[in-house]
């Protein structure tokens, strides 16, 4: 009997692309605090700007599952230790922006945990002779009453999916098949586009407001973001099922009979008091979020104030407060939100400004080829700055200002392309919510190539919105 030789192991790590991808961002990290090559940017600058690429390292690899929590605590502890001030490293947990988010979470936990929102998915779904169709004008219905109830897409692919999963059981459709990829994507694309169409119909809402340098905060009005961005969504979001039906439509009919939603809403049973309350609480603050020109309390003000009834009503609890919504995406987005004051205040924004300002403003002597080019690029950036392209918008956000007070564009009319971007899906590991739809429907609706041609319908969706919206921007006065 002989004794082999024993074998070497590759250490596991090393043969992981996600430790392998943290590692090249870190040692860029490195090389950027140690050596300081960018002429012009401060010393700080570099420190500041290393810590900030191996967080961003950290977010996009998520190396043993790590949280959004570990890159924040970085860019937080890093800040203080390279001499920033504890109120500009926390800027964004003190932005109303976060003070919207926080209470939007709510709101969906309240959807979903009440039931409320299947019931409206239901509701609708019964309404209509089963086809494929029906089922996608049933989705948009669906789509925008769930976007006017939470902000929260989560919630809303949470309530969908499933839902999804189980008309595609029930119809027999093979796992994968045209026809589950047309119902499941069709699904998911209405828990995320139509929403963006108004200020808090999604998170981009107070995200985007949260990046706005101060001076352009007032502009963001409710009103001004439904009247901006309403139209262009709805295009896109008409064009793109428009699409993928064309795309996907199998040859087969749908098999489902009307019956079947009409059981699954009754067995439902009789609206809860909860259910009662929730929806009149969840509509009374879209209510006053689009009246706020009359009564002038803040889209942040009136979040609260829904989050305070459905604490007193007892739909939330003390214990739920706590495990009702994911502090860590809480906190991703309060840290991210403050990489705009951070790069100020380490002069990294006023370092690059000046190199990409005269490439940004010469292009925005023509609004039309600036929107389109602005959304091409960060499509590009999409490939690498993965966690919705939130690092770069904050190295921008100060070019808003020029591009308002010389040239006449809106900083809403811009958020337009950065959004686009945003939703973008052509991979699935540029968009972490198609992640979220992925383990819902486990295996039973869409493949990569389904995911890949859908993704190319949203781009030319989004191209054509633009086209399209282009002289309606003009007509109403945010494009000079």
């Amino acid at each position: 009997m002989t004794v082999g030789t024993p074998t070497l192991k590759v250490n596991a790590p090393l043969k992981n692309p996600k430790f392998l991808g943290v590692t090249i961002f870190v040692l860029i990290g490195l090389i950027i605090g140690i050596i300081r090559p960018f002429t012009g940017l401060v010393p700080q600058g570099h420190y500041i700007l290393a810590t900030v690429i191996i967080a961003l390292g950290l977010w996009i690899f998520r190396p043993g599952n790590l949280p959004y929590l570990a890159g924040g605590t970085l860019i937080i502890g890093g800040g203080l230790a390279f001499g920033l001030p504890f109120n500009v490293v926390t800027a964004g947990y003190f932005s109303s922006a976060v003070w919207v988010l926080i209470p939007a979470l709510y709101f969906g936990f309240a959807l979903q945990k009440t039931g409320l929102g299947k019931r409206v998915a239901y509701f609708v779904l019964k309404s209509f002779e089963p086809s494929y169709p029906s089922l996608i004008v049933s989705w948009f219905i669906i789509g925008v009453l769930l976007s006017a109830l939470t902000p929260s897409i989560t919630v809303r692919i949470a309530i969908v999916m499933p839902i999804a999963v189980s008309i595609i059981e029930a119809c027999k459709l093979n796992a994968r098949s045209r026809g589950a990829a047309l119902i499941s994507l069709v699904a998911w694309a209405m828990a995320v586009l139509p929403g963006t169409g108004w200020l808090t119909g999604s998170l981009w809402g107070p995200i985007m407001l949260g990046f706005f340098p101060a001076e352009m905060k007032p502009l963001a009005t409710f009103e001004a973001w439904f009247q901006i961005m309403a139209l262009p969504w709805l295009i896109i979001t008409v064009i793109f099922v428009i699409l993928v039906y064309l795309i996907l439509k199998p040859k087969e009919p749908l098999g489902i009979q009307r019956n079947t939603f009409r059981e699954q809403y009754a067995a439902l049973g009789k609206i809860s008091h909860h259910e009662l309350l929730t929806a009149i609480i969840l509509f009374a603050s879209l209510i006053a979020f689009t009246t706020e020109r009359y009564h002038h309390i803040p889209t942040a003000a009136v979040a609260l104030l829904g989050f305070f009834f459905l604490i007193i009503f007892r739909i939330i609890t003390g214990p739920e407060i706590s495990s009702g919504v994911n502090w860590d995406v809480v906190n991703f987005f309060g840290v991210t939100i403050s990489l705009s004051t951070i790069f100020d205040k380490a002069q990294v924004a006023s370092w690059i400004g000046p190199k990409l300002e005269p490439s940004i403003l010469s292009l925005a002597t023509n609004p039309l080829i600036f929107l389109i080019t602005l959304t091409t690029v960060f499509w590009l950036i999409r490939f690498i700055d993965v966690p919705w392209g939130y690092t770069t918008i904050a190295l921008t956000a100060a070019l808003l200002i020029p591009l308002y007070n010389q040239f006449g564009m809106h900083p809403v009319l811009v958020s337009v392309g950065i959004i686009a971007a945003g939703n973008c899906f052509f991979l699935n590991y540029q968009q972490p919510f198609m992640m979220v739809g992925e383990s819902i429907l486990q295996g039973k609706g869409w493949d990569n190539s389904h995911v890949i041609l859908a993704g190319l319908a949203y781009g030319v969706a989004v191209i054509a919105s633009i086209l399209i919206s282009y002289p309606y921007w003009k007509m109403i006065g945010v494009i000079r």
